[in-house]
């Protein structure tokens, strides 16, 4: 079985726009009525020697999920300024890792951010993130 096939349904990809989250992830999203989910599978290659994903990982699509949110609506790009962690829980290989949240606040030059990674119903990490809002280039 492919990853691919173990993706939820919905699930997309965005491809090329950032090698290195390719690279980690890949890393996916999907519109719904409540809000923009992302989601990525957990893989060997994202794992510690304890079987758990590591917290660098973890710190990495918590950004993802944060610059999507951040970006949603938006014609703008954006720079992350600070990224606040907490790790409540272990994600495992194999696990499907979810990220909600909202945008809190923007004003004219900053967008703040918070959000939860989940595995099922169990928080895995809560973020909370500051990105300097930048006009996109032409």
């Amino acid at each position: 079985m492919t990853d691919e096939a173990t993706i939820p349904a919905g699930y997309k990809q965005l491809k090329g726009v950032s090698p290195a989250e390719d690279d980690i992830g890949p890393f996916y999203y999907r519109k719904t009525p409540d809000g923009l989910h992302m989601g990525f599978k957990a893989r060997d290659k994202n794992c510690n020697g304890l079987g758990t994903v590591h917290g660098g990982v973890l710190m990495c699509f918590a950004d993802y999920a944060a610059t999507m949110l951040a970006l949603t609506g938006v014609k703008e790009n954006c720079a992350t300024v600070s990224c606040t962690c907490d790790f409540m829980a272990a994600a495992r290989n194999g696990d499907w890792i979810e990220a909600t949240g909202k945008v809190v606040k923007r004003t004219g030059s900053m967008t703040f951010v918070r959000g939860q990674l989940l595995v099922e119903e169990d928080l895995v990490l809560s973020f909370q993130v500051v990105m300097r809002r930048l006009k996109k280039s032409i």
